[in-house]
């Protein structure tokens, strides 16, 4: 077994400390004489690890992946309108299938917005509206931010073609005003002159043309936003009720966003925009109140594995995280990444973009009548139901799920995340029965599809969660990653002081015990102190 190094300039003066001692000013030489004290008590202290362990219980042994294995996305479970660009798509940006599908969903859910909902129970008054929030997970080089760009693309496209005709209805609004100003002068005149000739009766029917009111100029139509306030984002929410869609290449900075000083409101917020069921009332100094008649935002965003795994430990440890936010993120993919690579550099395929097109066209000029909506007092959105083979499914489904959840084998966060699978699968079954353009009652082949989507999402849940409940092999990865940039002899404090991702106090406390256990680390006698003593930590072997 080999000890640990030191740095270079003890090592030298270690063999050569006699012949030198003279010549090195004081101040150097008692620096080196105490690293050469350090080196003997780490060399001592390994010595008698290695005297108390078997022989090969002192080789460092590999650390065991810490991710759960997931479920690779199947092609079949997107709609034959999005199957071919999706997969082409992905196939160009060198990236996972997951990476592009899970945008197209969202960003169909979107277009959609609340146009219609579904009615899973036949007498319950229980809708479910087409509002869905989805993340892809990865490193810096997933990828991630290309693989949004296609979906994103679509949104933006047909945002512009709404946006021109609003331009077109305004220049209308704005010739037909300025005629209406001229009849009004023309109108105040002759009644001024019917007034001075007597004629009462003549000039109040004048008075009516003249004193006719402004048109209000229409809001102008959003679909995509990237970074708004509440209060903002109340007023587009305003101007378009049908509701929008946030998209953030980097979901951290919005999660962060949340936990600022002074928008502890904002949580609740974003979480009456899941829902998407009613009005929303925040009250401001200088704003004054503003009532929001719909809160509907479907999100969608990337987010890297460390920075993930470190805000959501508020799901299990009781914070601000705590509160059921994280887990509305059920379109969230952390899929495996090919292991090879090479450049590509072509054009996508025609054919399969223009049928993709056409799709989001059409969900975006979806009224309730074209697809057969019921509309219903005492609903806020017109419905449509399930078809029978749809709720039948979804039943037999449900009576497997709610038994697992409520067992108590499941961990608090993954109970939380899973409870709203039921509700995830009537979303989806929704847009995918819109999606494949077909009329009333949503059908026994969208739910299939939707719940082979539940059952793929929940394992990739569970590689999300993971990092909760690993007892520290997820950081003691990213500490060993980290290794070069720690000294030889180092202490917990010495880690967690440099404000790594996922490594705190306490995951750092849970790596550093995996690293012992698994003999990349050797426990140190501690360091004498005024105040407790700190243990230390030494490599076993040279990096």
């Amino acid at each position: 077994m080999n000890a640990p190094t030191v740095r270079p300039l003890a090592a030298a003066v270690r063999a050569n400390l006699e012949d030198r001692a003279d010549a090195l000013p004081p101040s150097v030489r008692q620096r080196d004489e105490r690293n050469a004290r350090e080196l003997a008590m780490v060399q001592s202290v390994a010595a008698k690890k290695r005297a108390a362990r078997p022989a090969e219980g002192g080789t460092p042994r590999p650390l065991p992946d810490p991710l759960p294995s997931v479920q690779a996305f199947d092609a079949a479970m997107l709609p034959d309108a999005l199957r071919g660009w999706c997969t082409d798509a992905a196939e160009g940006l060198g990236v996972p299938l997951d990476f592009l599908a899970v945008p197209a969903i969202v960003a169909c859910a979107a277009a959609i917005g609340r146009v219609v909902a579904v009615r899973p129970k036949v007498q319950d008054r229980w809708i479910e509206r087409a509002i869905l929030w989805g993340a892809v997970i990865g490193r810096p080089s997933a990828g991630k931010s290309p693989a949004l760009a296609p979906a994103r693309r679509m949104l933006e496209r047909l945002e512009l073609a709404e946006r021109k005709a609003h331009a077109a209805r305004v220049a209308d609004m704005l010739e037909e005003q300025f005629v209406q100003d001229l009849q009004a002068k023309a109108a105040k005149k002759d009644a001024q002159k019917a007034v001075e000739d007597g004629d009462t009766e003549t000039a109040r029917k004048l008075a009516k043309n003249a004193t006719k009111a402004q048109q209000e100029t229409p809001p102008e139509p959003r679909i995509v936003v990237s970074d708004s306030t509440i209060e903002k984002l109340g007023d587009l929410l305003n101007e378009n009720p049908r509701g929008l869609l946030m998209v953030r290449d980097e979901l951290t900075g919005w999660l962060a966003s949340l936990d600022r000083e002074g928008h502890g409101s904002d949580r609740a917020f974003w979480l009456e925009c899941w829902n998407g069921t009613g009005p929303f009332v925040t009250d401001r100094i200088g704003r004054g109140t503003i009532r929001i008649e719909a809160c509907a935002v479907s999100l969608l965003g990337g987010i890297q594995p460390g920075k993930l795994a470190e805000y959501v430990r508020g799901a299990v440890k009781g914070g601000m995280g705590d509160d059921g936010l994280m887990q509305r993120f059920q379109l969230a993919v952390y899929p495996d990444l090919a292991a090879s690579w090479s450049y590509r550099d072509r054009a996508p395929s025609p054919a399969d973009e223009l049928r993709a097109w056409r799709t989001f066209e059409r969900l975006r000029g979806l009224t309730p009548a074209s697809v057969g909506a019921t509309v219903e007092e005492g609903f806020d959105l017109p419905w449509l139901p399930l078809a029978d083979d749809a709720r039948q499914l979804w039943i037999e489904w449900q009576n497997d799920l709610m038994p697992r959840l409520r067992s108590g084998a499941e961990p608090a966060h993954m109970e939380s995340h899973l409870a709203k699978f039921p509700a995830l699968a009537c979303r989806l079954a929704l847009v995918l029965h819109l999606i494949d353009a077909t009329n009333g009652p949503v059908t026994g082949d969208a739910m299939a599809k939707a719940l082979d989507w539940c059952t793929y999402l929940e394992s990739h849940a569970r590689r999300i969660y993971a990092p909760l409940a690993d007892g520290g092999l997820s950081a003691a990865h990213a500490l060993l990653r980290k290794r070069k940039e720690l000294p030889d002899v180092f202490t917990t404090r010495d880690v967690y002081r440099k404000c790594w991702g996922g490594l705190d106090a306490d995951t750092t406390a849970d790596a550093l015990a995996v690293l012992v256990e698994y003999h990349h680390l050797i426990e140190l006698a501690p360091e004498q102190t005024s105040g407790r003593p700190t243990m230390r930590y030494g490599w076993r072997v040279p990096a």
